[in-house]
């Protein structure tokens, strides 16, 4: 066994069989895999400000993944979280964090919407990396990636909610993204209280982001995050998928509701002395009250 091969061997044991792929999980995966898997203390990524390699934990031991040649990829403010590499929305560089959007220098050129690989070969991808994405086979086990894949397919295919139903991409808004249309406030205020409320409270300032940010007021300014949350859940907390109706277009209509019902700054206000979305923002599009 060569060196390289011999590297690739030391990876995380996959967990014991299961039912079949937890989608949800994969989505947490994808926001934050060390949340989720609870390496937060043992793999802390390099430092983006140095040009040292001075992170710790990982297949080299200084908080960096390799990439599909073996080489070590420094941490440019990726954190090696694939929804930084590829975005809230999935679409790497053509989606919200592409450069006509919020312009982050390390997203991908990747759509993953528009991949048409099968999920053996998006696995296999995902697994070895390439010249630019990290080998997350490194540190996500066979379970893992079966789970992250499942999340991937079911998106793409329309079998989970498509982040483009949702929100639609808009380079003149703040954060440059705007609700779409056809959101039912009532039904959203209906569906918080079924789904949201016993944590977030009644109001949304109850398990505040932060210490400082009620879920109105992240809702109103980052739509195009909070969506994914409610989905698939927050990683590494109790918080599981909220959106349980079963087909994609459901889940749709369903978070778009519940945003929609959040943009309402009077039943769901900020905290004492927080900012807040001003009247006009065009995040919250018609449904700002």
């Amino acid at each position: 066994m060569g060196a390289e091969a011999a590297h690739r061997a030391i990876l995380v044991t996959p967990a014991a069989p299961r039912g079949g792929p937890d989608d949800a999980r994969g989505g947490r995966l994808y926001d934050d895999w060390r949340a989720e898997k609870g390496l937060a203390e043992s793999f802390v990524p390099d430092a983006s400000n140095t040009r040292k390699l001075d992170g710790k934990g990982g297949p080299n031991d200084n908080g960096t993944l390799d990439d599909g040649n073996g080489r070590p990829i420094a941490n440019n403010g990726h954190d090696y979280r694939l929804k930084n590499l590829f975005g809230w929305d999935l679409r790497g560089a053509e989606g919200i964090y592409g450069a006509t959007f919020q312009r982050k220098s390390y997203v991908l050129k990747h759509n993953l919407l528009t991949d048409t690989r099968s999920a053996a070969e998006l696995e296999a991808w995902l697994a070895r990396g390439d010249e630019s994405l990290p080998a997350f086979g490194e540190v996500l086990d066979e379970t893992d990636l079966d789970d992250l894949v499942a999340y991937l397919m079911k998106t793409r295919d329309g079998e989970l909610a498509r982040p483009a139903s949702i929100f639609n991409l808009d380079p003149r808004a703040p954060q440059h993204y705007v609700l779409a249309t056809g959101g039912d406030p009532k039904r959203g205020r209906e569906r918080y209280a079924i789904s949201c409320a016993d944590c977030h409270g009644e109001d949304g300032r109850n398990m505040t982001i932060d210490q400082t940010q009620s879920l109105g007021a992240l809702s109103r300014a980052n739509a195009y995050e909070v969506w994914f949350k409610m989905l698939n859940g927050q990683p590494g907390t109790d918080m599981r998928r909220q959106i349980l109706d079963p087909s994609g277009a459901e889940q749709e209509q369903a978070i778009l509701d519940v945003l929609a019902a959040l943009c309402d700054r009077s039943l769901f206000p900020p905290m004492a002395g927080a900012d807040d979305v001003r009247d006009g923002d065009p995040r919250c599009a018609a449904y700002l009250k």
